[in-house]
């Protein structure tokens, strides 16, 4: 893959935004400021020109017009071109004082160019009023406002570059961690991508917001290793486990293709013909287990009477258990129970019936089995209890794998799917299911969560024991 250049980094592009954005705001910031500052020196610059004239004033009120010459006078060396200038003029135009002779000022406040005065120097801010009967006018250079603007658009400035190269600094620098902590990220799903799904994002300590991405890639990455391994295991399994049969298929309907009678080849043909019966039926519980591992099923979704689920899968595997030999019994508590689940009514109802198959199936002659429920404050509970055998504790995690047969089934008859059925239904609804020692026996309990209504519920105490209470 191409690397692309710091330049064209997200990162880099968003730091760069970003001090552009901050340069505006900046540059609109200092622009008021500058305005401000540029205010307060003319009105300083205003007031230092009044402030003279309110000098020489005060000493022509005091002393006359001749203390108002020696005001002017002691103001020193102020000729023309200096800071300060002064003119007092009399009524009839004549001037009396001052380093300047400064005809045509208006009232008031007013700028004198400095082009008018025929030098090169800067513009004079000049206040003019009557004293007495002659008129007395106070200039003051911009020299030192001027200066003193240029020192602050000058700082500004430098203020603003070094803003400008330290955001683009910064955001290269960011560009540069960014992206080779991206390439390093990227690296990994190359290898992922190239098959090994074992590898994952490095997480580090910050927790920042690539590494909660990371961390939950890393999560997607673990269950596409479970998917990918379980896929493998049920490839392996299915070809392990109807090569027998289709061998069987193949053996059958060479015998049937080579009979002497006619008799002999159809008993064959209909022996072959249960055999692809049994490897339909598996290959049909295969796709109704992947289908509900898809959570396909979840738009049936509905609220499903309990106590009308049991009873109908009681009433349908009653019989079919006493003709097997074994007595199946309804598990009936004390109280009146009204509890309420929320899923899908076929396959809950399926997945009752396979547990009591398999009870029927596992069990010996004479065996009881009972099937019930029980609410709980925490939610409904469904159980298939019986006094067989039951399964040795090292294999209970095992039995719900597909295919998967404790030694001693082998000899019976059944796919291996039944159980791992039951655990894609009960992972649909969000239920756990529980495998546990009767004494002697099974009893496998589907807990679902509280996700379920329950009307009127009060908790119910069953035994599991051969002598349940209430029950067998």
């Amino acid at each position: 893959m191409r690397r692309a250049s710091i330049a064209h980094s997200t990162s880099f592009r968003l730091a760069a935004l970003y001090v552009l954005l901050f340069l505006f705001v900046y540059f609109a910031a200092n622009l008021v400021a500058y305005n401000l500052v540029a205010s307060y020196l003319y009105e300083r610059l205003d007031s230092h020109v009044m402030e003279r004239f309110r000098e020489i004033e005060t000493a022509f009120v005091a002393r006359g017009l001749a203390g108002a010459e020696a005001m002017i006078v002691n103001h020193g060396p102020a000729i023309r071109g200096q800071e300060t200038l002064y003119s007092l003029r009399s009524s009839d135009g004549s001037f009396l004082a001052g380093n300047i002779d400064l005809a045509g000022a208006v009232k008031g406040l007013s700028t004198l160019d400095a082009r008018n005065l025929g030098t090169k120097s800067t513009n004079y801010r000049l206040y003019m009023q009557n004293l007495g009967p002659n008129q007395l006018v106070v200039g003051v250079s911009y020299d030192d406002t001027n200066r003193l603007r240029d020192i602050a658009l000058v700082s500004f400035g430098w203020a603003t570059a070094i803003v400008l190269a330290a955001g683009l600094g910064g955001g290269a620098l960011l560009a540069f961690k960014t992206r080779r902590r991206i390439a390093s990220l990227s690296g990994v799903m190359r290898m992922v991508g190239s098959g090994e799904l074992g590898r994952r994002l490095p997480i580090s300590p910050r927790m920042d917001d690539i590494d909660a991405l990371a961390a939950e890639v890393n999560v997607a990455l673990g269950h596409l290793q479970s998917n990918v391994s379980a896929m493998k295991q049920v490839t392996t399994d299915i070809a392990h486990d109807l090569k027998t049969p289709i061998s069987r298929l193949f053996l059958m309907l060479e015998a049937a293709h080579e009979a002497d009678t006619i008799a002999s080849s159809r008993t064959l043909i209909q022996a072959a013909m249960e055999e692809v019966r049994r490897i339909t039926s598996t290959f049909e519980a295969l796709l109704r287990i992947s289908q509900i591992e898809t959570g396909a099923r979840r738009d049936r979704f509905r609220r499903v009477d309990v106590t009308s689920l049991v009873n109908e899968v009681f009433e349908v595997y009653a019989d079919i258990a006493t003709e097997q030999g074994r007595r199946l019994r309804l598990l009936r508590s004390e109280q009146t129970f009204s509890a309420h689940l929320i899923g899908d009514s076929e396959l809950l109802k399926q997945m009752l019936a396979n547990l009591v198959q398999n009870a029927v199936r596992h069990t010996q002659p004479g065996s009881h089995i009972g099937l019930g429920y029980i609410c709980r404050a925490q939610g409904v509970s469904l159980f298939v209890i019986d006094n067989g055998p039951g399964i040795p504790p090292s294999e209970t995690d095992k039995v719900f794998k597909r295919f998967y047969r404790l030694d001693k089934s082998r000899t019976t008859e059944g796919t291996g799917l039944g159980l791992s059925m039951v655990k894609a239904i009960a992972d649909l609804h969000g239920a756990t299911i529980s495998l546990r020692d009767n004494g002697p026996g099974l009893v496998v309990q589907i807990d679902f969560p509280h996700s379920v209504t329950d009307e009127k519920s009060p908790p119910a105490e069953v035994s599991y024991a051969g002598g349940e209470k209430g029950a067998a």
